[in-house]
């Protein structure tokens, strides 16, 4: 299959009377889209999988990867014919109509990569480059995680639980935290999806608001290791809020992921009422225990309180969460 679309793309670059040359790009980043069709939460992580092949093969090439997602079919294409667009990703189950203006190659059993005819040479370096890929083993290895996630509520042994262990490793140290933490909360926040977007336009793996993103030096939330790095410098500056407060390590934790959903405003008005009531709010399990009262009106009227009336109940219920999620992924994958 993969040496038809090979001898295919061969005889279409024939066929134009093309000839390959020395240097076939000039350097600039490789413009991408890639289709969202197919990239639902909870399957396969099509989308984050059709990333990094693209990034690969722009690395490859001594080229960076300026990629964007699209929900549209057609506009992706003519965008396509006009050359403002290098190269579109889709699901091989995507009803395409190519003409000539366009060639294409099946990366494997679940991905397409559609190119220009203008870039045909590029289209065929790219599915040498794939087979090599495939051929050499490394492409299995780099695939399974993006298509057998461990779900948190699985509890066999695996070697790995997402596509971002390495990155979660790297960060983790920054915040004192198991990596399998870091990977709790990247679960509850986005599956593991990096095309996840939220009602309030938080995106990305970390599902950060715009103007968050920016404040944390991440320009494109789609970029996996750009939105754990900024997640984890609001993580870290949560956490030196609490460090004066909480009682433990374990308490710390869990007003820090608080703090991460509910924002330190409304943490900071939960704690102050918990000490108003004569609480003990070294301990996160007294101060969620206040929480509840937080949305009653009268709340509104004390001095104490900055910003109005708070139904915590989702916040209480995502430090459990994640906390359960860490105790998950400790059975899944046992090795620190």
């Amino acid at each position: 299959m993969r040496r038809g679309a090979i001898i295919l793309l061969m005889l279409v670059c024939a066929a134009s009377g093309c000839t390959e040359e020395p240097q076939w790009h000039d350097g600039s980043p490789l413009r991408g889209v890639i289709s969202l069709s197919g990239s639902r939460p909870g399957g396969p992580l099509l989308c984050g999988y059709n990333y990094d092949l693209i990034s690969r093969w722009a690395a490859h090439t001594g080229r960076e990867a300026s990629l964007r997602l699209s929900q549209g079919r057609d506009a992706v294409l003519d965008s396509l014919r006009k050359g403002s667009i290098d190269i579109a990703a889709f699901p091989w189950d995507e009803k395409l109509e190519l003409d000539s203006g366009l060639v294409a190659f099946r990366t494997d059993s679940c991905g397409l990569w559609v190119f220009s005819v203008s870039r045909t040479t590029e289209a065929l370096k790219a599915s040498e480059w794939m087979e090599t890929f495939h051929r050499s083993g490394r492409g299995r290895e780099e695939r399974r995680p993006y298509f057998e996630v461990q779900h948190r509520g699985r509890r066999d042994s695996a070697a790995f639980i997402s596509p971002y262990d390495s990155l979660f490793r790297a960060w983790s140290d920054t915040l004192h935290w198991d990596w399998r933490l870091l990977a709790a909360l990247v679960y509850q926040e986005s599956k593991f999806h990096i095309e996840a977007v939220s009602g309030a336009g938080a995106a990305g793996l970390m599902q950060l608001l715009p103007e968050t993103a920016r404040l944390y030096g991440c320009t494109n939330p789609l970029d996996p290791a750009q939105s754990i790095r900024a997640g984890v410098l609001l993580l870290l500056d949560l956490q030196e809020r609490y460090e004066g407060i909480a009682a433990s390590a374990a308490d710390l934790t869990k007003f820090t992921l608080a703090a991460y959903n509910a924002g330190s405003g409304r943490i900071r008005d939960c704690i102050g009422h918990a000490r108003h009531l004569g609480i003990d709010v070294s301990s996160w399990e007294n101060v969620a225990a206040v929480i509840p009262q937080m949305s009653e009106d009268s709340i509104a009227a004390l001095d104490h309180i900055r910003h109005g009336t708070f139904n915590g109940r989702e916040t209480i219920a995502f430090v459990r969460q994640i906390a359960a999620g860490f105790e998950r992924y400790k059975h899944i994958c046992p090795q620190k």
